[in-house]
């Protein structure tokens, strides 16, 4: 039977999962089911339409005649984008010349998802594309390919007229960390739209040590807002260098005038926990204005509530731990580190995998669903997300077959050649209970390299 005559149904298709029957239906006379094939193999996401789906990408001049060839392309550029395989690289990199920008910030997407550096020199080129959207796409791309050859050409995207592509090009920088960005950032913290305003002062808190200065000479600068912005995000950073200034700030001989600086700089002194910052901070809950007096107290909260943490640190990896939980290191080397809750109903440990090549910890992730099937487990969720240039996959499963029945979540990325994951167990009320527990030990755990 020839495609072609018997218009395919491509809902039940994709219901079905039916990969080559949408494959089929990629080269259909009619080119709305060619559009609407591309978009079920993308939301599908098998590997087998790799090929069919490049082929669907290229541009031919034909498509003139039929405008919605543009939207079988871009579909085809998202569904590259979800398969993440290297082989759409020079694919999608051609893509971005394409005429429909649609395609082109769509293309930019599936190069920033799929991490080749091979993509960073021409989206750099498409920081300068006519339409705003692409020239958006293309900043966060290179934010999260993180290589270093963008940062000025995205420190000059700062500039850009519109404040979807500055708001990009700050988080881009931020996830880059490159210390040339700093000065430059501390600038956006007085752009004129809020979004960018906020992803400033995030970028500058992942830059760490290199931002403290000139965040600290930023208290002289006339607008509360932006002395306000420089103490959230010496906060976020948590270098005590800090602390004297925000101090001052607070209730020194140059306390702030504004008393929303004044609450942000008591904020900032609760995230640092410096110890010089208690009597200051009590002192606080004695100012005229009621934010400053309940952000002082829950600084104060804060802190003796860190107190109570613990850092577990064997030269090789560190991370902290609510005093609550027991944390022990064991002889294995896969298993660097083992702990429990304080009721022991959640269990954790932090294992290591060493030389495992080009093993992504995205097919490490898949590898661990694997795993979820052979314990009888079903996958929950699963998501990524990328933390200082360094993607991570999170896998939430449960096994209804356990009396009672267990939740487990799984971390996993790559740093160079080793592979580290996280894997917690436990109930699901001991779960829900101990999720900033979990999340302090995920959110601050260090390699030394």
């Amino acid at each position: 039977m020839s495609i072609g005559k018997i218009k395919p149904n491509i809902d039940q298709m994709e219901k079905n999962d039916d990969v080559e029957g949408l494959i089929n239906a990629l080269e259909f006379k009619d080119c709305t089911i060619r559009k609407e094939a591309a978009a079920a193999l993308k939301k599908i996401g098998d590997r087998r339409a790799l090929v069919p789906l490049i082929n669907a990408l290229e541009y031919k001049e034909w498509h003139e005649s039929y405008s919605v060839m543009g939207s079988v392309r871009e579909n085809a550029a998202e569904a590259l984008g979800v398969l993440r395989d290297r082989k759409a690289v020079e694919p999608l990199i051609n893509a971005l010349k394409d005429k429909d920008e649609e395609v082109r910030w769509k293309a930019c997407w599936a190069l920033g998802n799929i991490g080749d550096k091979r993509a960073v020199e021409p989206l750099i080129y498409l920081l300068n594309d006519e339409r705003w959207s692409v020239r958006r796409y293309a900043a966060s791309a290179l934010g999260k390919i993180g290589d270093n050859h963008a940062v000025e050409s995205l420190i000059l995207t700062l500039n850009d007229e519109e404040w979807h592509v500055r708001k990009y090009a700050a988080d881009a920088l931020g996830n880059i960390g490159d210390e040339r960005a700093v000065d430059s950032l501390v600038d956006a913290l007085s752009d004129e739209d809020n979004d960018v305003r906020w992803k400033a002062v995030v970028a500058l808190g992942k830059m760490r040590s290199a931002a403290v200065e000139p965040l600290i000479e930023v208290f002289g600068n006339e607008d509360w807002r932006i002395r306000g912005r420089a103490a959230e995000a010496l906060g976020k950073i948590g270098d005590a260098r800090a602390v004297e200034p925000l101090i001052n700030a607070l209730v020194g001989r140059g306390k702030d005038r504004n008393k929303y600086v004044r609450g942000r700089a008591a904020e900032a002194l609760g995230e640092i926990g410096d110890e010089r910052s208690v009597k200051p901070l009590t002192q606080a809950k004695e100012d005229s204005y009621i934010y400053v007096r309940t952000k002082a107290e829950e600084a104060l909260n804060k802190m003796e509530t860190a107190s109570q943490i613990n850092n577990y640190d064997d030269g090789e990896i560190s991370f902290d731990y609510p005093g609550s939980w027991e944390v022990i290191s064991t002889s294995d080397r896969k298993k660097i580190v083992k702990g429990n809750s304080a009721n022991g109903s959640i269990t954790f440990s932090i294992n290591k995998n060493i030389d495992v090549g080009d093993l992504t910890s995205r097919e490490f992730a898949d590898m661990i669903k694997d795993v979820f099937i052979i314990q009888n487990s079903q996958v929950i969720s699963e998501t990524e997300f990328r933390v200082e240039g360094i993607d991570v996959h999170t896998i939430i499963g449960e096994n209804l077959n356990l009396v009672p029945p267990t939740k487990i979540m799984v971390f996993s990325f790559k740093i160079e050649d080793l592979l580290y994951y996280f894997w917690f167990s436990g109930g699901h009320e001991s779960f829900e209970n101990a999720k900033e527990d979990i999340n302090l030990i995920v959110d601050n755990f260090r390699v030394y390299m």
